[in-house]
């Protein structure tokens, strides 16, 4: 073969090179750059989820201010950012900014904490606002809570929670109106301590992450004071009835681009939830993340 003849080859395997990988590595994964703003936490979490994915590519960016669910909805309305990440639903009057634009919305995951006591105390569920007296110290005694209905169950409540630096001590300590004081209660590491704590001694009281069962159960909450108790069931969280648990929703403008048609692909998929579930997270099943929208 003839030296100029090889050069020519040369060439042209330097010109195929890149369609030659292209051939061989297919196209590049789903995904694209897409900019979030709502929640703080919602916002964070969706975008830690999506920086975590391997089958898709993502560059998703926060647009400020990241504070509040309203923010999200502002910013949406406005053409300022792709998907609202919130911590609630649309409300009929932020739902007004939209115009005639339809919007959709999705429960994405949850993350919930939930008061247990040992399987021995009698109390089935206390009023909501109860919750706060008692991590401020100002109710201390088991018989303050059973009353008359149960003359008999009484003794000190013993309290378990997290650190105060936790997700779960920043969601108890406003609740306990504790802001900067030291936590009222006995401070343990995780929540698999939280909970051997209380079944092992039957006037404790818990505060940790939802889904033990093993030598404990949930106390209820009663969010009005002659309602009937909520406990963190899926549907009861959902419907907003209990307290202690928040819903991460997404929003958006139909039609969905393929970026953030990309968005739900991944959070539904195997690889989706296993991002979900290593942030602490329930994932919600698609069949139930349909968020219905509000008459403006």
């Amino acid at each position: 073969m003839r030296r100029t003849d090889l050069l020519l080859l040369s060439l042209l395997a330097v010109l195929l090179a890149p369609w030659l990988a292209g051939c061989t590595h297919g196209a590049p994964p789903p995904g694209g750059r897409l900019r979030l703003g709502g929640a703080q936490i919602s916002v964070e979490l969706v975008q830690s989820w999506l920086h975590d994915a391997k089958s898709y590519s993502f560059a998703a960016a926060q647009v400020s201010p990241v504070y509040l669910s309203q923010h999200g909805f502002q910013n949406l309305a406005n053409g300022e950012c792709d998907i609202a990440c919130t911590d609630r639903p649309i409300t009929p009057r932020e739902l007004e900014q939209f115009g005639d634009r339809e919007l959709q919305g999705y429960r994405v995951a949850f993350y919930g904490y939930a008061l247990y006591v040992h399987p021995d105390n009698p109390v089935d569920a206390i009023y909501a606002n109860h919750m706060k007296l008692i991590f401020q110290r100002r109710i201390t005694d088991w018989h303050e809570l059973a009353g008359d209905e149960i003359p008999a169950w009484q003794g000190p409540i013993q309290l378990y929670g997290p650190d105060k630096e936790t997700r779960g001590g920043m969601i108890l300590s406003p609740l306990a109106r504790i802001w900067f004081a030291e936590a009222t209660w006995t401070v343990l590491e995780s929540d698999a301590e939280i909970i051997a704590a209380v079944a092992a001694d039957p006037y404790a009281l818990g505060f940790a992450g939802i889904g033990y069962e093993d030598g404990v159960r949930y106390l209820g909450l009663r969010m009005k004071r002659t309602g009937s108790p909520a406990f963190p069931s899926l549907e009861e969280i959902e419907s907003e009835r209990y307290g202690l648990a928040k819903v991460i929703y997404v929003y958006f403008i139909l039609p969905a681009d393929p970026t953030v048609q990309a968005v739900l692909d991944y959070l539904w998929s195997d690889e989706g939830r296993a991002a979900i579930e290593a942030t602490n997270l329930w994932a919600i099943p698609p069949n139930r993340a349909t968020v219905p929208i509000p008459a403006p």
